[in-house]
């Protein structure tokens, strides 16, 4: 899927790019990147307390189609997750709000547009992202329960959901760029559409789990 998505958009790059100059010759760059991901959750099994913020390095090449419009394939290397409510239920007691920790290491894969209107210096940037992710195990605090806060009977394990955090994850992204030389910044947000709960083995269909990301970046071209 992310294969036929990333050359879509290199062939609606090339249609946009050939009217503004047929003429010019496309110039592409290889560039290093370092920034930063804040990652949350959603479902419908627990609320998210707080997202993660973790560092990124990745690399990118980069196609200059004119001074207004290029395309980039980027790869990144980033950890996501997020602190999400939980509880434990104590016996004849009212039970306690904590928090349980999901978190799992990602290699992305993404595909982005970016159009520079004239004389204004901020890039409009639009792809798809296709990430692999692999989860760390957190085995720690298995009294701890999501889904129902009020009643044990009706509640899922929070460790039981670690496992929905190994597979694939897919989405839109969109964002804003910057470019002075040889270093380019970029803003973006990562929609994640896959349901990640899917990954999950013997357990209650219906459920849901997505990702999404706020991502800073900043990638130095070696031309």
């Amino acid at each position: 899927m992310f294969a036929k998505t990333s050359i879509i958009i290199t062939l609606i790059a090339v249609a946009f790019a050939l009217p503004f100059n047929s003429q010019a010759q496309v110039r592409h760059r290889l560039g290093f990147t370092i920034g930063s991901n804040y990652s949350s959750l959603q479902s419908d099994l627990f609320t998210t307390s707080t997202g993660r913020l973790s560092a990124l390095v990745g690399c990118n090449f980069q196609f200059d189609f004119n001074d207004q419009f290029s395309v980039t394939q980027e790869v990144s290397f980033t950890r996501k997750g997020a602190s999400v409510r939980a509880v434990h239920f104590v016996p004849e007691d009212i039970s306690e709000e904590k928090t349980y920790d999901y978190f799992y290491n990602t290699f992305e894969a993404g595909a982005f547009a970016t159009f520079y209107p004239k004389g204004f210096p901020i890039g409009l940037q639009g792809g798809a992202f296709f990430g692999t992710n692999f989860h760390n195990l957190n085995r720690n605090s298995r009294d701890l329960y999501v889904g129902d806060y009020v009643s044990i009977n009706h509640a899922t394990r929070a460790a039981d959901l670690n496992e929905a955090f190994a597979g694939m994850d897919f989405g839109p992204a969109a964002g804003i760029s910057v470019t002075a030389g040889r270093f380019q910044a970029n803003a973006r947000y990562y929609f994640g559409i896959s349901n990640l709960y899917n990954n999950l083995d013997f357990v209650e269909e219906g459920h849901r789990i997505r990702s999404n990301s706020l991502r800073l970046t900043l990638t130095y071209f070696l031309r």
